[in-house]
């Protein structure tokens, strides 16, 4: 009987040649998945822009502080100097050229893509079945934070490929034994060591992957055979992870993080989090603050759905095919770290983490290698995933339902890819206020900017000084300046337009004597003293002046154990001084020279609407 299914198989058939090879139809259609997700990827980080980090790096290159050590220092705990590379080429292009961000960003994807398809197909050959872990690693949820959010690129990525690469050459060490294999593998995990920390649990997958798959046995009996056979490889392996832990002890600062909810922490990560990203129904967002960063908060009924699918399809490879479940072997204690990572560090400081789904970026590239363990034979083992002879359940999947499956996962993985990138290119406070602050500046006949903390939506403080106009805006070069004291500074609205600052009024100055003027300094050069309303807190604020001087002319402004030789000019103006520490009162001496000051207000920047 002729059914529409059919006669479009049919059709399909027909469009390709007779003589094209099973090996070529793999490839064409491994290619063109990449091609897909390269396009999707594409679209994801064209229309975000830097944040947070972000400007840390191009800060510190814009002031000229990237020599030698620059690259070697760490970055809260993360050891990266071939990341801090990337930033700096991204420099080359000019201030914030975020398309070359972008560019290399696809650039970095495509070059992992390209890897997971050649280590699938070093390990299990072109078959059609190695298109169901390509499809899950390409088009995972969990790496698509990383694409978003540039400082977290450049430390996964090229991870991402360095995993690839290095689990195809340690394989390749297996089957032949021969050192120089050994030494590839090593060298690719030096490299991912010089991107991002979680590189040294690549030698633990090398070390499960020699157990599980090429020696047979108890466990006892496999750890013994496999490390006479590879002995020159585990010693290699173990003497760059040991050098780079030393390494690590010495260099890294210490945490000083809070108490972890563990079970908070496991519940979301390994629970929430890591279920729906495996099935692709991460479909439930909230911003962090007002955005443009999100969490990953699925329901109960997308949790509970998600781990049915998960434990059905490994129930049915368990139920059809031997050993299909040892990889797993290999994902639990990859989890475990991760989720030990978190723990110990950015859970105590930040609170429950565990909703992030970027820090299971990494994870995806194992998981992809456990699944086509799961499915496929590898070629060269001692023992690997094979067809019961009598399976435990008699259902058979045809690939038309595998096809389904592996389409539906793909479908709800775009979806959720879809939605979490949105507010990245729609609800952006970073990308919005920066842009027009640049755009106001590069317009201005360089403006003289009161050096006061972005707002927060913009920047979290705890990102200071880096918060700071001088320091967030810093490449784009001296086109504006950030003077400690002069008049009339200009300040930044909560959408990124240059105003006249305004400072809130922490404290002001008591009422002056003369009427019209407030406190008069003409007659004599004798210094004025004004009292404050109230002596301020022991914390850096900015002092507004408010004065009318009929000359240009100096004068000498104290406060506390602030002291300042300021400018005052003709006409009606602001001045404005940064001070600190705790004082009561100001000492002005405008050596005679004729000033009214009327207004003088001590406190916090005022960001306007």
């Amino acid at each position: 009987m002729n059914t529409l299914a059919a006669d479009t198989s049919r059709a399909l058939r027909s469009w390709i040649p007779s003589d094209v090879s099973r090996t070529q139809k793999v490839t064409a259609v491994a290619l063109t998945l990449i091609a897909a997700q390269l396009a999707l990827r594409t679209w994801v980080v064209s229309d975000s822009w830097f944040f947070e980090d972000d400007f840390h790096f191009l800060s510190d290159i814009a002031a000229g502080e990237d020599d030698l050590a620059w690259y070697f220092r760490p970055h809260n705990v993360h050891f990266m100097p071939l990341s801090f590379v990337l930033v700096k080429m991204v420099t080359w292009a000019g201030p914030f050229a975020w398309w070359v961000a972008a560019v290399q960003t696809v650039v970095l994807q495509a070059a992992a893509s390209l890897s997971c398809w050649w280590m699938l197909r070093k390990l299990f050959g072109d078959r059609p079945a190695m298109l169901i872990p390509l499809a899950f690693y390409l088009f995972s949820i969990f790496s698509i934070p990383t694409l978003t959010w540039y400082a977290a690129m450049i430390n996964q990525l090229p991870l991402h490929t360095c995993i690839f690469l290095g689990v195809a050459a340690h394989v390749a060490y297996l089957r032949t034994r021969r050192y120089r294999w050994a030494l590839v593998a090593t060298a690719l995990t030096a490299v991912g060591l010089l991107f991002y920390v979680k590189a040294i649990a690549l030698p633990m997958v090398f070390g499960l992957l020699a157990v599980l798959y090429f020696a047979s046995g108890r466990p006892v009996r496999r750890f013994v055979a496999v490390v006479r056979r590879y002995f020159w490889g585990w010693l290699t392996y173990a003497a760059l992870g040991a050098a780079y832990l030393a390494m690590y002890w010495v260099r890294m600062p210490r945490s000083d993080a809070g108490e972890t909810d563990h079970a908070a922490l496991a519940q979301s990560m390994l629970v929430d989090v890591l279920g729906t990203g495996l099935t692709g129904l991460s479909w439930t967002w909230a911003l962090l603050g007002q955005g443009p960063r999100s969490i990953s908060v699925p329901s109960t009924l997308l949790v509970s759905l998600s781990w049915l699918i998960v434990v059905g399809i490994w129930g049915y490879l368990y139920a059809t095919r031997t050993r299909a479940l040892r990889g797993l072997v290999i994902a639990v204690p990859y989890l475990l770290l991760t989720y030990a990572i978190l723990a110990v560090g950015r859970s105590g400081t930040f609170g429950d983490v565990g909703r992030e789904v970027r820090y299971l970026s990494d994870a995806t590239a194992v998981l992809c290698l456990v699944l086509a363990l799961a499915i496929m034979p590898l070629r060269g083992a001692v023992e690997s995933s094979e067809p019961r002879d009598q399976p435990l359940v008699n259902a058979s999947l045809s690939r038309g339902a595998v096809l389904v499956i592996v389409s539906g996962y793909v479908a709800a993985s775009v979806w959720s890819s879809i939605t979490y990138a949105r507010p990245w290119h729609d609800t952006n406070p970073t990308k919005d206020f920066a842009l027009t602050a640049i755009d106001e500046i590069t317009k201005a006949d360089r403006p003289a900017l009161l050096d006061a903390p972005v707002p927060e939506a913009v920047m979290w403080s705890v990102n200071a000084p880096y918060n700071l106009p001088s320091r967030m805006f810093a490449p784009l070069g001296d086109v504006f300046t950030t003077p400690d004291q002069g008049n009339d500074l200009e300040t930044f609205t909560a959408q990124g337009m240059l105003e006249p600052a305004e400072i809130a009024s922490g404290t002001t100055a008591l009422p002056g004597p003369d009427v019209g003027c407030g406190y008069s300094l003409k007659g004599d050069d004798t210094p004025v003293v004004i009292p404050l309303a109230s002596a301020t807190y022991d914390f850096p604020f900015w002092m507004a002046i408010g004065y009318l001087a009929g000359q240009d002319g100096y004068a000498a402004v104290s406060a506390g154990d602030n002291a300042y030789r300021v400018h005052l000019e003709r006409g009606l103006h602001t001045l404005y001084l940064r001070t600190d520490g705790s004082y009561d009162r100001l000492t002005i001496d405008a050596g005679g020279a004729n000033v009214c000051v009327d207004r003088v207000a001590v406190g916090p920047v005022e960001v306007k609407p």
